[in-house]
């Protein structure tokens, strides 16, 4: 479990260092919302933070002292995650905007996907369960960077 340490502090690093930036561009852009914007950003903003959440939870308790056997809570995490991610699917192909539903609801789907698999793996090979965890964190990550900076540039674009 050593090797992965470094792996995973990254990981986790990363993701809360992007959501203090989604943060920091929700509160730049909170003066100019407008009634629709608002909506959105239930369908953008909040999965991007979850998301990035995630991440940030993966990495912690798979740093955990009993890292290598919290199953339960990797297959919880899972199962809301892929419900999460199908109603936010839903929401974003409503809006016509078809990458945002690929990026915010589709891919994300996958990944907890991913984490139950990891959760099933982890009852009989915990290499083969971090290995699978280790794949979903970097996916996860680079849609919340993929995300982050999209919501950025819409910030940008609308001032």
């Amino acid at each position: 479990m050593e090797v992965l340490q470094p792996y995973y502090e990254l990981t986790g690093t990363a993701a809360v260092t992007l959501m203090g930036l989604l943060f920091v561009v929700i509160a730049l852009a909170a003066e100019g919302l407008g009634p629709d914007d608002k909506r959105m950003s239930g369908t953008f903003l909040t999965p991007t933070a979850v998301h990035l959440g995630v991440v940030f939870l993966i990495a912690l308790l798979a740093l955990s002292p009993e890292g290598d056997r919290l199953i339960l809570p990797f297959g919880l995490i899972a199962v809301i995650g892929v419900v999460y991610s199908l109603v936010i699917a839903l929401k974003a192909a409503s809006t016509d905007d078809a990458v945002g539903a690929l990026f915010h609801g589709v891919i994300p789907c996958v990944c907890y996907v991913g984490i139950l698999t990891a959760a099933w793996l982890s009852m009989t090979s915990a290499r083969q369960a971090h290995l699978v965890l280790r794949a979903v964190s970097a996916l996860l990550l680079v849609v919340g960077m993929r995300n982050t900076w999209a919501v950025a540039f819409e910030v940008i674009r609308r001032k």
